[in-house]
């Protein structure tokens, strides 16, 4: 059993084991805080068509005391939780619905990030003060401000802090309530699915805005992504089985190794459309489907079309005194032939008339 096929069978059973929310997942979540590196200055005064303004109305303007471009750890950690958090579950409210079989995993992202951030706010505090300074060399001329506004090294570093929340089981204080609260989860993982599928659309099918007509192996990543992340969760929904597997057929369908171009990209294509919009998804979730694989179509050479041409005219390569088809059928010992060669009353002057005779090499008339 490959390694998706078996992902798919655990997935199933997790379903038939868990099915409500309160045995199959938890929630989780996360805070990121820190120091924006701007104070208000409160008696500052607004000079607007060269006259200044006081009123209780306007505000005090913003001063940035700490360089901001230093800052941007902020921004970063924010989209990687992000990231995390949605590779393994859905949002729901401020809150992720995390699989209880992925906690482990989970946690170990999870520490790794919070190390990595660790590190990076130790060297920002390392080097507060230096930073600072050059801030007021570079701005010389509000230097007096930054110094008296500019927060203590111990301040500074108090601002900084990430945590997580410890795991809460998801129980509906009433009991009539689980369902509903299973079908919002349903709904906002149908709602994730569809716009990470469009996310893949455009990142991959387009290059410089134009359209591309081939894609690398490296597509099969984002679908395996996604195909995990409905197995993890596949009690909150049984039309999840339906996406899945088809996500599954599609991959199987794909050449192993090579671009992605023809008729494998078109099925790729197809498919991906039908994922990146919610409601096709989720009809075929629903048992309605939207995408079928349909064959490649035979490819027919030169050399085809001057035999088949050659067939019909009566003019075969091969002596027609001496052409026959066998038809061999299961059983051996019944096989029919069928004589070729022309006999007296054929006329192939007059045209043949095109029915199925050329069925056999992929033509249709």
């Amino acid at each position: 059993m490959s390694l998706s096929n078996e992902a798919i069978a655990n997935g199933k059973e997790l379903a038939e084991q868990n099915t409500s929310l309160k045995n199959g997942a938890c929630l989780l979540g996360w805070q990121l805080r820190s120091p924006c590196g701007e104070s208000t200055l409160p008696n500052a005064k607004i000079e607007l068509d060269g006259q200044k303004v006081s009123s209780n109305q306007i505000k005090g303007s913003k001063l940035q005391w700490f360089p901001r471009s230093k800052l941007k750890l902020t921004t970063k950690y924010n989209n990687r939780l992000t990231r995390t958090f949605n590779s393994y579950g859905v949002k729901y409210g401020d809150f992720t619905v995390v699989p209880t079989t992925r906690l482990d995993e989970l946690k170990s992202e999870l520490d790794e990030i919070k190390r990595d951030w660790q590190d990076e706010v130790s060297v920002l505090i390392a080097e507060y003060d230096k930073s600072v300074n050059q801030h007021m060399a570079e701005n010389s001329d509000i230097a007096a401000l930054i110094h008296k506004y500019a927060l203590s090294q111990v301040e500074f570093q108090s601002k900084f802090k990430l945590t997580f929340t410890k795991p809460l089981a998801m129980k509906a204080l009433f009991d009539d309530d689980e369902d509903d609260i299973k079908n919002d989860v349903a709904e906002t993982l149908w709602q994730e699915i569809a716009k990470e599928a469009s996310s893949v659309y455009k990142t991959n099918w387009f290059k410089d805005k134009t359209p591309v007509n081939r894609v690398s192996q490296k597509v099969r990543s984002p679908f395996r992504r996604m195909m995990n992340k409905l197995i993890d969760l596949s009690f909150v929904d049984s039309g999840i089985e339906n996406v899945v597997s088809t996500i599954q057929e599609v991959l199987n369908n794909l050449p192993s190794s090579g671009y992605i171009e023809g008729h494998s990209f078109s099925e790729l294509t197809n498919w991906l459309l039908v994922m990146s919009n919610e409601d096709t998804l989720r009809l075929h979730a629903e048992g309605k489907p939207q995408y079928s694989a349909t064959p490649e179509p035979e490819v027919i050479t030169h050399e085809d079309t001057d035999e088949a041409n050659n067939f019909v005219s009566g003019e075969s390569s091969v002596s027609a005194s001496e052409s026959s088809i066998i038809v061999e059928t299961a059983d051996q010992e019944n096989s029919f032939e069928f004589d070729l060669a022309p006999t007296e009353e054929t006329d192939f002057s007059e045209p043949v008339e095109r029915n199925n005779s050329l069925g056999d090499f992929g033509f249709n008339w």
